[in-house]
């Protein structure tokens, strides 16, 4: 099996692109436009979904995320490998916080093994379910590679390549728009790693943007997004006691 899990760089917010052919800016424009704009992107408040990789028929992979998006708190529950619940509050701009399992507050070593751990899952989760919202951040080149048949129709294609950002500058991407929808539909990747993959994308709309709801692939595979939710109001406790509950 592949590798599914990595990742890549993900600002806070959107800044001009570096390196963009006109008429892949344009397909960009488009697609932002298309889901709900950078205006609203940019007000979204809080975050709320899930991370669940299904393959094979089996799920291998359930993560509960919370962003505090204008703040950067981040609240995310896990479980380990055994089973045990895992539990990190931190703060994604300098990635200090707390981490537990099974209850226990985590120190030293094993508390900052687990909020790099978190830190890594809140940067490729969050690329999963907003990764159309990255195409204009500074250190993404785009090319446009002209049309290719998809999914009964052709799509325009844009490469995304990246400078020196994020955690796995080297991947390279072809991102699937559709001329009708002038969404993403359709992921294909090369990681650095050399491990390549596709994905089709589905959308949810919350808070006046689209966010993935899921993708799928040939052979059943999928990784579902859970209920995605954009929200004005969360109590201020869900990022700081342990006890507290996810909306």
């Amino acid at each position: 099996m592949q590798k599914l899990i990595f990742v890549c760089a993900f600002a806070l917010f959107l800044v001009p692109v570096d390196g963009a052919d006109v008429r892949a800016t344009e397909i960009a424009d488009s697609m932002l436009t298309a889901m709900g704009g950078v205006d609203n992107w940019n007000r979204a408040h809080f975050v709320r979904y899930d991370f669940k990789v299904n393959i094979g028929g089996k799920l291998i992979a359930v993560r509960s995320h919370l962003w505090d998006k204008m703040t950067g708190r981040y609240r995310l529950e896990g479980k380990t490998k055994d089973g045990k619940a895992t539990l990190a509050l931190f703060n994604v701009a300098n990635q200090q916080g707390t981490a537990y399992v099974d209850g226990r507050k985590l120190e030293g070593t094993a508390a900052n093994e687990a909020l790099k751990s978190a830190y890594g899952s809140f940067i490729n989760d969050m690329y999963w379910l907003a990764m159309p919202w990255k195409w204009k951040d500074a250190g993404v080149n785009l090319k446009y590679l002209g049309r290719k048949p998809h999914g009964g129709q052709d799509m325009d294609v844009v490469q995304l390549t990246f400078g020196k950002v994020g955690l796995t500058p080297g991947d390279t991407y072809q991102a699937f728009v559709s001329p009708k929808t002038k969404l993403m539909e359709h992921w294909e990747y090369k990681l650095q790693s050399g491990n390549t993959g596709s994905w089709d994308w589905e959308y949810a709309t919350t808070g006046g943007i689209k966010l993935a709801s899921n993708h799928t692939k040939s052979g059943g595979d999928f990784i579902g997004m859970g209920k995605v939710q954009v929200l004005d109001q969360v109590a201020d406790a869900v990022f700081t006691d342990p006890s507290a509950s996810l909306p």
